[in-house]
């Protein structure tokens, strides 16, 4: 009977030695579990609304965090098969909106949010540098489906996302009608 009881113990404490190892590792299981516990360390939130933006080349999923004034993005990776952890290679920070419409290039996803409430679509110029013409170069056109909240994300092919500082020259809104509502430049 002895015996029984030490090994019950046993594994209790190895059950809790591996539950507080994952706790304190931050291994999480789900992305949003790694999206709020991110939040509370950069001091942001709570975001409203969580939104899945792309997965990253590396396996990173991409989460947005919708506020107010703007949002920000937090990558978690899949690690041991059916965990999540927060990783800083792709920590963007917080997107600040404080005009109409706002798109940024983060890495290899075009991100950005629009307060035109009759916009379903934006087209993004983006542009990257030439080395060898030593001037700014017109990469292409890009057409996003705009969320309810005003909020747009779409990740770039390889060809594209290699480009070295490819930036948003320019954002048309269009309503359904495909016609222009707004541009930012």
């Amino acid at each position: 009977m002895k015996r029984k009881k030490q090994i019950v113990r046993n594994i209790i404490l190895i059950a809790l030695t591996a539950l507080l190892f994952l706790w304190q590792g931050g291994y999480h299981l789900t992305p949003e579990a790694v999206f709020r516990s991110a939040e509370k360390a950069e001091w942001l939130g709570p975001a409203a609304e969580v939104i899945e933006v792309g997965q990253r080349d590396d396996g990173c999923l991409c989460l947005a965090g919708m506020e107010e004034k703007g949002f920000y993005m937090v990558s978690a990776k899949p690690i041991l098969g059916i965990f999540w952890k927060h990783t800083n290679e792709h920590w963007d920070g917080y997107f600040l909106v404080k005009v109409k419409t706002r798109a940024w290039v983060s890495e290899d996803i075009i991100v950005g949010q629009t307060r035109e409430t009759d916009a379903v679509e934006v087209v993004c110029v983006l542009e990257g540098w030439n080395i060898e013409k030593n001037d700014w170069q017109e990469i292409g056109h890009y057409t996003i489906p705009v969320g309810e909240n005003g909020f747009f994300s779409m990740t770039l092919g390889s060809d594209t996302a290699e480009t070295i500082d490819c930036v948003v020259k320019e954002v048309i809104c269009k309503n359904a009608a495909g016609e222009v509502i707004g541009k930012n430049s």
